[in-house]
């Protein structure tokens, strides 16, 4: 029997507090098909069969059916995507049926959306991000029975049918910013660069981390910092890279779509980018190689991974809803990407040293300024800081 939920996509900019991962610009209708064939895109919204194997503590002892909408567009080889890739790992390690809907980028889409999939009976519904929070809430009241989990959010008090997971930016940060310093090093320059989707807390909070993980290698260290006020406009995030590019050789680019613009500057002037959420050099290779070849490495959250472990949870019953709850790399929920590329752009002392530091946070032997209550005042004391 073929399943259909229908999203309709629209070109909006998000401006989300955590929102990192914008995609597509072009407005599309999103169809979700049980019987979807092979040769679909990732951006065209299908139904995955799970296994045969029924999972425990599915309703009425059948499959258990887990519903993920996506609140974005995909095709970002950042944030959105590495919900989607969710899907496949989501089936095979848990045996668990998933549909999902790619919802787009207006906000006004998102309540109607969760309310469809409230109507299928799913035993668990997945969202990601910031960016639908009011629609999220309102329809958790409206289906107190149904239970949501957001994978990566900063909602602190959840309705009581609501998890939320959080994930330590500042960490993953850290390294990147670590790996960057020492990619300038190798060059003979002090100075490195960062581009935010937009000068908002949620991509603050990156910056923070980048810049003391690029201290703990040169205390002297300058960060020149851009924002392109936009998740999805991948020509002004080239432009902004173009002229950090100037004066620097590596750029963090912590912008969603936009960020696709920094690392095609980077190309353009042969220069360095570090990306972010996903391994972008890893999403890029076989499309964009001359992008992938310039990406030493990426912050990481394991998305997928954590969509796993946390659905795993919930099928034995063991998830605290009404709560919110933060992971970082002591658990695997980030990380950076540790590909060819790294090794290939890093020198082998540059890694050793960055292997070091990942040792050190994971014991606690690293003081960071908390993602966790960061205000703006003290964001702009760490940023002036190091203004070069």
């Amino acid at each position: 029997m073929k399943r259909k939920v229908i999203a309709t996509v629209l070109a909006f900019c998000m401006t989300a507090g955590l929102l990192v991962g914008c995609g597509a610009p072009e407005p599309d209708e999103v169809e979700t098909t049980a019987e979807a064939p092979a040769e679909e895109t990732a951006a065209e919204a299908e139904t995955e069969e799970a296994p045969e194997a029924a999972a425990e503590g599915a309703a009425e002892g059948g499959t258990y059916r887990v519903g993920l909408m996506i609140p974005g567009t995909l095709g970002d080889k950042s944030f959105f995507d590495a919900a989607f890739a969710s899907i496949e790992p989501l089936k095979s390690e848990l045996g668990v049926e998933v549909e999902y809907v790619e919802a787009g980028t207006d906000t006004s889409k998102y309540y109607p959306a969760l309310v469809d999939m409230c109507k299928k009976d799913y035993d668990l519904i997945l969202t990601i991000s910031s960016n639908n929070d009011d629609a999220l809430v309102q329809v958790a009241e409206e289906y107190p029975d149904q239970k949501f989990i957001n994978l990566d959010d900063e909602m602190a008090e959840p309705p009581a049918n609501v998890y939320i997971m959080g994930t330590k930016n500042n960490e993953m940060c850290y390294l990147a910013g670590a790996a960057a310093a020492l990619k300038a090093e190798e060059l003979g320059e002090d100075a490195i660069g960062f581009v935010g989707g937009m000068d908002i807390p949620g991509i603050n909070e990156f910056l923070v981390g980048y810049i003391e993980g690029a201290q703990a290698i040169n205390p002297d260290i300058k960060v020149a910092t851009s924002y392109v006020g936009s998740f999805t406009d991948t020509a002004k995030g080239k432009e902004n890279g173009l002229l950090l590019y100037n004066d620097v050789s590596v750029v963090f680019a912590a912008a969603g779509q936009s960020g696709l613009g920094v690392i095609d500057a980077a190309v353009q002037q042969g220069k360095f980018a570090i990306g972010v959420d996903s391994d972008q050099a890893e999403a890029l290779k076989d499309t964009k190689p001359e992008m992938a070849n310039v990406i030493i490495t990426s912050a990481i959250k394991n998305i997928p991974q954590n969509a796993v472990n946390v659905v795993d949870r919930a099928m034995k019953g063991d998830v605290n809803y009404g709560k919110r709850e933060v992971f970082g790399i002591e658990t695997g929920a980030v990380g950076i990407a540790e590909n060819e590329f790294y090794e290939k752009l890093l020198s082998d002392d540059a890694r050793a040293r960055i292997e070091e530091l990942k040792e050190k946070v994971v014991k606690g032997e690293v003081t960071m300024t908390p993602n966790e209550g960061i205000t703006t005042d003290k964001i702009n004391e760490i940023r002036d800081a190091v203004r070069p």
